[in-house]
């Protein structure tokens, strides 16, 4: 049996899901090898276990699965738990401080419960909308998007929304309302309803 044939009779895509979670440890070890990286390495593991959580909804037969006698939405809601998974790492991560660095572990696990769970509610959507296989898209656009902030605030010279040492008012008010957003998409996701 082929690997291909192997990723396309399963529902979920582990390989993807736990490669991009394997690739979140490798991170973490060099980010013990040299924590004055941290301000780079941290987001890059952040974007490696929120691209994780956008595997969790790749189904290559959607239609045919979105009839399931259970209802869609159930399907839908225990695909969203299996982004547990992602999240899990990205806990263990902070819990760890690799490097024993100064973490803010409140605010680094609010850091990655939003943008985990705003990725993969992204995928729910995609999925709800009969969607295949939103993993690979939404898994560069997410990446981009958690990268592209330390490229900004290098050029431009703003404060990091990624502090290492300490997490100021304005950080805590942005990540609150992205992990707002992640709620809301999340439950649009599996609300019921007679979409897939």
């Amino acid at each position: 049996m082929s690997l291909h044939w192997w990723y396309l009779r399963r529902g979920v895509p582990w390989l993807a899901v736990l490669g991009c979670c394997a690739a979140a440890g490798l991170l973490a070890g060099l980010l013990a090898r040299w924590p004055s990286s941290a301000g780079v390495l941290l987001p890059a593991i952040l974007a490696s276990c929120a691209a994780a959580a956008t595997f969790v909804f790749d189904e290559r037969p959607v239609l045919l699965v979105a009839v399931t006698p259970r209802g869609a939405g159930w399907r839908r809601t225990a695909r969203l738990a299996v982004a547990a998974v992602p999240l899990g790492v990205w806990v263990a991560v902070i819990l760890a401080r690799p490097g024993d660095l100064p973490l803010h572990r409140g605010g680094w696990s609010l850091i990655g419960l939003a943008a985990i769970t705003l990725t993969a509610g992204l995928a729910a959507l995609s999925s709800r909308r009969n969607v295949d296989a939103p993993g690979s898209l939404l898994a560069a656009v997410v990446a981009l998007a958690v990268i592209s902030p330390l490229i900004v605030n290098a050029f431009l010279g703003l404060d990091s929304i990624y502090p290492v040492d300490g997490f100021g008012r304005s950080v805590w008010v942005f990540w609150s309302i992205v992990a707002g957003g992640a709620a809301v998409v999340s439950l649009a996701a599996v609300r019921p309803g007679i979409r897939a």
